[in-house]
């Protein structure tokens, strides 16, 4: 089951036309808002300086024979995490952006939407409140927990991984609302508890 991008709002830079429609395809079919495709490094930017809620970025290394590097370092500098798509897979990445994820453009649609999430999930991965200060618990250090809980209630792994990324999906759009002095993995767990008691995956 793929994770869903409800509310993301995801730049595309891509110059092949039927690869840009695949990806916009996949992005909103799992719920994502598209920003673009874009088929060059200049309407890429020119996109970006309409637009300042980009979450996610999809980048082609290559756009009609100019490298995208200009574009990563605006989003960079806005902390937008990158996925480099491309079918250069010896191509040479400045080393400033070799923490970037990066994907063959043979990979499915499973593969990418998962990308996006994770990518997503890792930038926002205090969520901390907006108020409060940095949590000192990453949730990708307490997913083993959220999995075991959800093994507990489910009656398959298939569903309680779904249930526990539900809960992650959820816990994104509610950050700014978690208490400050509310741990979050608590929090976490109480969300859980909510999602699986809302029917589709609980008993009720």
């Amino acid at each position: 089951m793929m994770p869903g991008l409800q509310h993301l709002r995801v730049l595309v830079a891509e110059d092949e036309f039927y690869v840009a429609n695949d990806i916009a395809l996949w992005l909103e079919r799992a719920g994502a808002t598209i920003v673009g495709p874009t088929p060059t490094v200049q309407e890429t930017l020119k996109s970006l300086s309409t637009v300042d809620d980009i979450q996610v970025a999809i980048l082609d290394i290559n756009l009609n024979g100019e490298l995208v590097f200009p574009v990563a370092d605006e989003l960079a500098r806005r902390s937008v995490p990158l996925i480099f798509f491309s079918g250069y897979d010896d191509l040479s990445v400045p080393e400033r952006f070799r923490s970037a994820a990066r994907l063959s453009k043979c990979a499915g649609s499973s593969d990418l939407v998962s990308a996006v999430f994770e990518q997503h999930l890792l930038n926002v991965s205090t969520l901390a409140p907006i108020y409060g200060g940095l949590s000192d618990q990453l949730v990708t250090d307490l997913v083993p927990g959220l999995r075991l809980r959800a093994r507990v209630l489910m009656s398959s792994v298939k569903a309680a991984d779904f249930l526990v990324e539900r809960t992650l999906e959820r816990a994104i759009v509610l950050a700014a609302t978690r208490e400050r002095a509310q741990p979050l993995d608590t929090w976490l767990h109480e969300l859980m508890t909510i999602i699986y008691s809302e029917g589709a995956y609980g008993p009720n």
